[in-house]
């Protein structure tokens, strides 16, 4: 009898479709979230807990997450049902991470790595192109209608509307990996070495970084300068080619920066933020002449960012152990005994989270929440890290070569995500949330894959 066909494993589906229903928007994410829970349930004969120190970490993280929502000021005094099931919704990021724990890691690995990845490279082209027809738009309209607008600092918005998932962060935390491994796969393994491929590859990954540039996020854009020097000192295959890449990007660079004065304006103002003595970006009429004693020193503190981390230092003082909960930040940020903080930024100390992961994650889980995260994310970095090295002076197959590529692709972007000198989007958020924990699933699946191996 012929072989019966293995079909794409059921437990990669949240991951395959992830891309995509970040795209589309917050429900398709919770609906892709709580498929992982559904397929965690229903492969639980499958599935086997890995007592490692990370993973134990990883789950007392979650523990005490749900513990500190709970016991937060607006459920002293009464607990209803549905804030103890919404308390518990936050693990969703966990079950994400555990069904990619415990997927079978077999020979089919490399063809379903290749339809996630491919798919996830299908909408990273589709990001990049309506992201750049609304650069080149009059006036900054995408093809549904999306405008930047000055509440968003007129950065391009592209098929994300107002969210949170803006093109530049959306570009670097998910399609990153997909764009190495598309380079790598149609070098390595379909073996298309002529000019006219290279020029393409060329053209496409000057692009991606031109578009992530002209997106006006600057963070995302520092991100992918860092992601991309990882890349350059771990895959040889790559090297020289984004050697060139990057030569004609500083090109492009000095280019837009001369000729565009919204891009010219967002880098100078980055720069004043921490080079400058006196430069803040708040309206000093709302100030009185006693505020002025707020001013500090280090001058960044003096502008909001710098207010929404001095607020959850102070919140994390009321809360130390277990935090103030999840949005607790949002929720008690305008408590007036914080208008003391020593920034002249007090007034703009309020926002729906910290703008910081680190900040966030001492505000609202406490010390145990933040060591314990923290300790999980060091753990299987260096590891990973180790393994990584190690099978660089290994001889491996053309896939193998492929899979250390994205490998080393998502090490490379969880670095510059946990980087702790950034401004970030919330760690709980349906998108942002999970465009963080896809990478840890990412990583986990490299490592055991490699682990699985002969080569270590």
């Amino acid at each position: 009898m012929p072989e019966k066909k293995i079909k794409f494993n059921i437990v990669f589906f949240p991951i395959l479709f992830l891309p995509l229903s970040i795209i589309i928007g917050q429900s398709a994410v919770s609906l892709t979230l709580i498929s992982s829970v559904i397929i965690f349930i229903f492969k639980k004969k499958d599935v086997v807990f890995d007592t490692s120190i990370e993973n134990l970490c990883l789950l007392f993280f979650f523990i005490i997450l749900i513990i500190g929502t709970l016991l937060k000021n607006d459920y002293n005094e009464n607990i209803g049902l549905k804030n103890i099931i919404s308390s518990f919704l936050y693990t969703k990021f966990l079950f994400l991470y555990l069904i990619s724990s415990s997927s079978i890691i077999n020979d089919r690995f490399f063809k379903d790595i290749k339809i996630i990845f491919l798919f996830s490279f299908v909408c990273l082209i589709f990001v990049l192109l309506d992201t750049l027809f609304q650069y080149f738009h009059p006036e900054k309209i995408d093809i549904f209608g999306y405008k930047a607008v000055g509440q968003n600092a007129f950065r391009l918005t592209g098929p994300f509307g107002f969210n949170e998932a803006i093109p530049g962060a959306y570009m670097i935390k998910i399609s990153f990996i997909s764009l190495i491994f598309f380079n790598l796969y149609l070098i390595d393994y379909l073996k298309l070495k002529t000019i006219y491929v290279y020029v393409f590859l060329a053209t496409l990954n000057l692009s991606y970084f031109f578009t992530i540039l002209i997106s006006g996020e600057r963070i995302s854009f520092l991100m992918a300068m860092l992601s991309s020097l990882i890349i350059l000192i771990f895959i040889k295959r790559l090297r020289a080619f984004f050697v060139i890449v990057g030569f004609l990007f500083i090109l492009c660079f000095t280019y837009i920066v001369a000729s565009d004065k919204y891009i010219k304006s967002r880098y100078i103002i980055l720069t004043k933020y921490f080079t400058s003595n006196d430069f803040v970006t708040i309206d000093e009429k709302m100030l009185k002449k006693e505020d002025y004693i707020k001013r500090n020193d280090f001058n960044f503190l003096n502008n909001q960012w710098g207010a929404h981390y001095l607020t959850s230092i102070e919140i994390f003082k009321d809360n130390p152990y277990f935090g103030s909960g999840i949005k607790g930040f949002r929720n008690n940020c305008g408590k007036s005994k914080y208008e003391n903080i020593k920034s002249l930024a007090y007034y703009k100390r309020c926002s729906s989270h910290p703008h910081n992961l680190y900040f966030e994650l001492i505000s609202e889980t406490g010390i145990l929440g933040l060591l314990s995260i923290f300790t999980f994310a060091i753990l299987i970095i260096f590891k990973s890290l180790k393994l990584i090295i190690n099978l660089n002076s290994k001889n491996l197959s053309s896939q193998d070569r492929i899979i250390l590529s994205c490998f080393v692709a998502t090490f490379a972007v969880l670095i510059s995500i946990l980087w702790p000198l950034r401004s970030s989007g919330s760690l709980f958020s349906n998108l942002n949330g999970s465009m963080i924990w896809i990478s840890f699933c990412f990583l986990n699946l490299f490592y055991r894959y490699f682990k699985s191996k002969v080569y270590h």
